[in-house]
């Protein structure tokens, strides 16, 4: 869908079109200017610029020391295992709204893709191989086709897959036939229960191309695709006038199967967007996450981009979704970028996970070597404590002393680490932490 200088103006959104250079070709009066949290989509040699809600600060730096671990845990790998760990990495690193410039061939991301499927599959992996073409961060494309197999298998009960690139584009190949089902996922956040075809959107969104769903072949196979190379304008977003879509964007029609020249039916999400739209004239509202305006007798709709807690909560979603690839790398790597990941956690509202005293001590008396921690480390007698994964990275990162209290063990701070955003959510005493 082509844009107007006119229509940019009115998109429902705190939007600004920019050129190459990032200077100001037209913006929504919304727009605050560029800041963090600020989404970027291509648009006929341009970027449509999208400002998100402001973010708590100290959940994006403790995001940002979590894509950090995860880099330098990749980079420390050797063999197959770097691969997987870096695909994960650089694939969380996109979802999280960072940028990405790695850089590779069709060829690295089949490599990538056939250590990541080994690794959550039992899928036999074959390979229709052809002349490589240039690909942007190849390690997110080949995160796609991992899922894509991981789907084949799951929903099908396929053995084996054959991953074919052909042109801009690679298939996973499986054989059988198309299934009617269609793809149930979103993009945002709030608005999927499930992490892998989400992801897979977002990633072919950042990408410049498209995920489409299985389709048969004609010989007796059936072929899910990522296409690359495309460069349409991936914000979900739609023109209405009357009771009728006029146009939208393809990632519209992947959102809401709400296609130009279908009616919009009443009761919906849509249709509340437009009602509300109706009542204020040339205003931003939003209803239940969309954002809608009215302005010269059509409505504009959009699906915004997820802000950045919803991307920091799409990260750990991913950490969790792909543990398989995260297999037999060293301890104190493993337990570092979980310990970031369980604070982050914490700051979006989940509780820090505890273990009983008896696991404690005995995984404490590993992670404390793997460290390399100075201080003593005392027997813990209260009933449980903090996971001694977090306990064992703060300390080694932040404490000067752990101390036993009666039943608490506390861990001092460092004077100058005192105000750390990784203590959030633990219990102060004084000039410590409480960790049982």
């Amino acid at each position: 869908m082509n844009l107007t200088i006119a229509e940019i103006r009115e998109l429902p959104l705190a939007a600004a079109l920019l050129d190459r250079d990032g200077e100001l070709i037209a913006g929504t009066p919304e727009w605050p200017g560029a800041g963090p949290g600020t989404v970027l989509f291509a648009l006929r040699g341009t970027r449509l610029a999208v400002a998100s809600e402001a973010s708590d600060p100290a959940s994006a730096a403790l995001l940002d020391r979590l894509l950090d671990a995860m880099d330098e845990t990749a980079e420390v790998s050797e063999g197959i295992r770097r691969g997987r760990i870096a695909m994960l990495a650089t694939s969380l690193r996109l979802v999280a709204g960072r940028s990405v410039s790695t850089s590779g061939t069709s060829h690295d991301v089949i490599d990538l893709a056939v250590a990541g499927i080994t690794a959550r599959t039992g899928l036999e992996v074959r390979i229709d191989g052809r002349p490589a073409f240039p690909v942007d961060a190849p390690e997110v494309a080949a995160l796609v086709l991992v899922q894509l197999a991981v789907n084949a298998e799951r929903h099908t009960r396929t053995t084996s897959v054959t991953l074919v690139q052909d042109e801009a584009a690679f298939h996973v190949v499986w054989p059988g036939e198309a299934s009617l089902t269609a793809v149930t996922t979103a993009r945002s956040h709030r608005d999927r229960q499930r992490w892998g075809l989400g992801f897979c959107r977002i990633a072919a969104d950042t990408l410049g191309g498209a995920v489409y769903p299985p389709a048969g072949r004609g010989d007796g196979s059936v072929a899910a695709t990522l296409e690359l190379g495309l460069h349409d304008l991936s914000l979900p977003i739609a023109a209405i006038r009357g009771q009728r879509v006029l146009k939208a964007t393809r990632t519209w029609d992947e959102e809401t199967g709400c296609l130009p020249g279908a009616a919009i039916e009443p009761g919906t999400r849509l249709s509340a967007c437009l009602e509300a739209a109706a009542g204020a004239p040339g205003a931003v509202v939003t209803r239940d996450g969309w954002t809608a305006r009215l302005a010269r007798e059509r409505t504009w709709v959009a699906i915004p981009p997820d802000d950045v807690l919803d991307r920091a909560r799409d990260v750990l979603d991913g950490i969790t979704h792909e543990r398989a690839l995260w297999e037999g790398i060293a301890p104190a790597q493993e337990a570092r970028a979980l310990a970031l990941a369980l604070l982050l956690g914490a700051r979006l509202g989940a509780p820090l996970p505890r273990v009983p005293a008896g696991v404690w001590n005995r995984r404490m008396a590993d992670l404390a070597p793997a460290f390399g921690l100075q201080m003593a480390v005392p027997k813990l007698t209260a009933l449980g404590a903090v996971d001694p994964r977090v306990a064992s990275y703060l300390a080694a990162e932040l404490g000067s002393e752990m101390v036993s209290d009666g039943d608490d063990l506390l861990l001092r701070i460092r004077p100058a680490a005192r105000e750390d955003d990784r203590l959030a959510g633990l219990v102060r005493v004084g000039d410590a932490v409480r960790l049982s």
